[in-house]
């Protein structure tokens, strides 16, 4: 078996994964899917797992298998599942579930078999990475060693967290389970066969694959004279990525909906976990946060951003997402709730008539600066165009196939420097995927601190509470005052900040797809998860315009079941039961069967 020798020491994560997926993995071992190393038959398990270039490859391939942008929810933004949005693509499986299709065999972001795949190759590379000689001088392949070590421990809780988030909920036997955990390699091919891991097991699993790669892993790769822990390896997990993702794990599991079989004591005690976990992320990636701007999406190394995935030069955002006079899709429609929920510029929300001086008449503007990085509104100005989406404008009747249902269009995540105008050049832009960035941690000690000692407690001397944090972030956003309402707020007790705390989450990280699963962990009654979506209808009367609020776009139709996430229905059937299916869910045909009868 001949072998192809790349250069892997002065090469960026983006190359490494091109020309190793690409070339290596089809050309050495003729896979038809090359995002899945698979052993040749015609060798066996030790001759190519001692080839360092299959072993590098099937660790990239962890990496290339992580979201590439925020709209990897069947090419939609899984806000427009929830009270944020919806979408004007009628034939995305992300309606369909909103709309309640979702089910064991119906599943539209069914991730369970990639992230055992990639826990397979975890596996196998922990196992046999140890005997790989990844470079012919000794010194240069200890620190291979040790760095890819720390890489394969943290995708493999990366993927461990995934299967976490989303197939986690109490099985039929009325527990709250996990995963099936498997930390072993298992022969090509071959199924999991074994129950799934309690929920609490499935977190510990999850705490100590990411402490074993905080003993390998840099806290960022800025040593230029070292090859292979300098900048040239940008994108490969990092402490700091680390420290997040164990923050992020932390603030699901203190949640009421992973909690419910816990007591006061013991709830408090994960809170004062989730905080913990937050503040050393905090600490070990900068206390500070930096000014945010439309920019954000488009610069890979702002000092926002803690850990991301990035792609080439591209315009497939803003080919779905650009308002029809710049001759996109405008698929992504931001809802009125998620326009309410952001306050005014002095704070205040928009309720609040005496303080915050909203006018209904002129409804955006001084609006928190978050409002018009995030949403397209009538009158708004996008790549030096005035969108129009009043009833009879450019962005509502020219095309109803790509006019917005609410009255909105995203602005957040896409790029003013791309054109799409038919006749000229076509132009691209940077992107990248923000996995891991401070607003986040900023939000998750704030919850946390205030569900674990109030809004205003520091008992462990960090010299941050709740309420200055959410203060700090509010700032940053540019509120432009000392901003009285949050003090307002926190006085008033720990039940009002929580209310608080989840409206700064969704305005913050709107369209970073953390909605969804948000307000499940939260588990915010039905009724609100089910509020119907709405919009707005605006009228043009000379040069005044006139506003209803009230339009409604969309329904919602969430079970009490649909908290968690359906196991997939393959994985039920192959084991026999094994591995039990979460309370409440059923498959088409099984509700088909159920209906045909009750008919009868």
């Amino acid at each position: 078996m001949g072998k192809i020798n790349i250069n892997l020491s002065n090469m960026k994560l983006q190359d490494i994964i091109k020309q190793l997926l690409v070339v290596v993995l089809i050309s050495l071992y003729g896979c038809s899917d090359f995002l899945d190393p698979k052993i040749d038959d015609n060798y066996n398990d030790e001759t190519v797992w001692s080839d360092r270039t299959f072993a590098m490859g099937a660790l990239v391939d962890g990496y290339a298998q992580l979201p590439t942008y925020y709209d990897c929810f069947s090419n939609n933004y899984l806000d427009c599942a929830t009270d944020n949005a919806v979408t004007n693509d009628y034939n995305t499986p992300i309606l369909n579930m909103a709309l309640g299709s979702w089910r064991p065999n119906y599943n539209p972001f069914d991730t369970w078999t990639n992230c055992y795949r990639q826990i397979r190759n975890m596996n196998y590379f922990l196992e046999r990475a140890p005997h790989i000689k990844f470079s012919n001088k000794d010194e240069l392949n200890t620190v291979i060693q040790r760095r890819s070590k720390g890489e394969a421990y943290f995708l493999r809780a990366w993927y461990q967290f995934e299967l976490l988030s989303r197939f986690s909920g109490i099985a039929t036997n009325g527990q709250l389970l996990g995963f099936p955990i498997v930390t072993k390699s298992l022969p090509q091919g071959e199924n999991i066969k074994q129950a799934r891991n309690s929920f609490d097991d499935c977190v510990k699993q999850i705490y100590d694959d990411i402490d074993n790669s905080l003993l390998y892993l840099p806290k960022k790769y800025d040593d230029v004279n070292n090859a292979e822990l300098g900048p040239t390896k940008e994108g490969r997990a990092t402490a700091i990525a680390a420290m997040c993702l164990k923050s992020r794990v932390a603030l699901y599991a203190a949640s009421p909906l992973y909690t419910i079989e816990k007591s006061e004591t013991e709830k408090i005690k994960l809170w004062e976990t989730a905080a913990q976990y937050a503040m050393e992320a905090i600490q070990l990636s900068g206390t500070s946060l930096p000014a945010m701007k439309a920019d954000f999406f488009e610069k890979p190394d702002h000092a926002e951003i803690l850990w991301r995935n990035y792609q080439e030069d591209i315009n497939t955002p803003e080919q779905n997402n650009f308002i029809p006079q710049l001759y996109g899709w405008g698929r992504t429609n931001p809802s009125q709730q998620l326009v309410d929920a952001f306050p005014m510029k002095n704070g205040y929300p928009i309720t609040d008539v005496e303080h915050s001086g909203y006018k209904p008449e002129d409804p955006y503007i001084d609006r928190d600066p978050r409002f018009d990085l995030a949403i397209l509104y009538n009158g708004a100005t996008f790549s030096k165009t005035k969108v129009e989406t009043f009833e009879g404008g450019l962005d509502t009747e020219s095309n109803k196939e790509k006019a917005t249902r609410t009255g909105y269009y995203l602005r957040k995540t896409i790029s003013e420097n791309v054109s799409l105008v038919p006749g000229e050049t076509v132009t691209r832009a940077k992107h990248h995927y923000c996995i891991f960035r401070k607003g986040e941690l900023w939000l998750n000690y704030a919850e946390a601190a205030n569900e674990a000692w109030g809004p205003k407690a520091d008992p462990l001397g960090w010299g941050k509470t709740a309420e200055t944090m959410l203060k700090e972030l509010r700032k940053r956003a540019g509120i432009n005052s000392k901003d009285p309402y949050v003090g307002e707020v926190a006085a008033a007790g720990k039940d009002e900040f929580r209310q608080l705390v989840q409206n700064e989450r969704r305005i913050e990280l709107c369209f970073e797809n953390h909605r969804f699963f948000d307000i499940r962990r939260w588990m915010l009654p039905l009724e609100v998860i089910n509020t119907p979506v709405k919009g707005v209808t605006i009228q043009k009367v000379g040069d005044t315009f006139t506003y209803e609020f009230d339009k409604v776009v969309e329904t919602r139709n969430y079970q009490d079941y649909m908290y968690y996430g359906p196991i997939p229905e393959a994985e039920v059937n192959s084991t026999n039961g094994l591995i039990l299916q979460n309370k409440g869910s059923v498959s088409y045909t099984h509700l088909r069967a159920h209906e045909t009868r009750s008919n009868l």
